[in-house]
């Protein structure tokens, strides 16, 4: 809606498949932003995470030639909302080039299979350099976050019993998280490349990882064949013997850190085909190679089971009206 010529809100309801096959509708957007100046504008309320180059349109599926966006990166920056405030400053350089600066504050919280992430305080800086067909995105979260993860509460309690160095060493409350990424997208119109790098550096049970993908397509009319290849890794150290702690204590610590963190590699290809003006058909083939005492990116993983190689084959609709 927008109210006058500087004022104007938006809200957004999205519903969207679980990890515990519920379809629970949540407010991703709610927000009020007001136009000071042709350049510099503000927004208030929930605002979504303008952590990667595609998070406006990551749950849009018609505004991407994906089925869905690749996992690998967009796993990394699970929270996609944030409660609070940004400032938006917009200039263009010379004829043919647009620079978009913006700054974030406030907090958020994202739903995981394992339980809950909330963040308080989270800050951030991204930076988008538009020259033509080339966009080249790059930003910087920080946050201190919070897991809930009612599973592993056994194991941090056995450590407070035994060790509290240990249990404050890998406590799940306050942890220091921050967050690099990287971007370039060329898109000419006939055809397009892109790549995004995310670098994530973990506190506690949350290791390192760094992730990326590149990818293409061509477009043949109403057909946009397209491929992509990515990976993350998790960079998890073993926890040495401690005096005084049980060795399956010190087990449990690894088994938590290759839970939380992923590795994987995946290399997709499909194809769209926008049958009408609206809408949008897509058949993607997924080739998953999980890391060995990792879940990879796949949710409701069972305990013990060694995924290894994983095939997934998509078919969707998406259209907008």
């Amino acid at each position: 809606a927008r109210f006058t010529d500087k004022l104007a809100g938006v809200v957004q309801v999205l519903a969207q498949h679980q990890y515990d096959n519920s379809f629970a509708p949540r407010i991703e957007w709610a927000n009020l932003q007001y136009q000071f100046t042709p350049e510099l504008s503000a927004r208030v309320g929930r605002i979504v995470m303008p952590t990667l180059m595609i998070s406006d349109s990551r749950s849009v599926g018609y505004a991407n030639h994906w089925v869905r966006v690749p996992q690998e990166v967009y796993t990394v920056a699970s929270i996609t909302n944030n409660d609070g405030v940004d400032v938006t400053y917009r200039r263009r350089i010379g004829s043919s080039a647009v620079n978009r600066l913006n700054a974030f504050y406030g907090t958020s919280m994202a739903r995981l299979p394992s339980g809950s992430a909330e963040s308080d305080p989270s800050w951030g800086v991204n930076d988008t350099l538009e020259i033509g067909s080339l966009t080249l995105p790059a930003g910087f979260v920080r946050t201190k976050l919070n897991l809930v993860t009612p599973q592993i509460a056994p194991l941090l309690a056995g450590l407070a019993a035994t060790s509290p160095a240990l249990a404050q060493q890998y406590k799940l409350d306050g942890m220091s998280v921050g967050n690099i990424t990287l971007g370039a997208m060329y898109d000419p119109g006939e055809w397009f490349a892109m790549a995004e790098f995310a670098a994530l550096h973990g506190d506690g049970l949350m290791p390192d990882s760094n992730a990326w993908y590149v990818g293409g397509g061509y477009r043949f009319g109403a057909f946009t064949p397209y491929a992509t290849y990515a990976q993350v890794k998790a960079k998890i150290e073993a926890q040495g013997p401690v005096a005084g702690v049980p060795a399956a204590l010190i087990g449990g610590v690894d088994a938590t850190k290759e839970l939380i963190g992923s590795t994987q590699k995946s290399l997709s290809c499909g194809v769209r085909w926008d049958v009408a003006r609206n809408t949008a058909l897509k058949l993607q083939y997924d080739r998953l190679d999980v890391g060995t005492n990792s879940r990879g990116t796949l949710a409701n993983a069972q305990p013990g089971v060694q995924l290894g190689k994983v095939n997934v084959v998509s078919v969707a609709v998406d259209f907008v009206f």
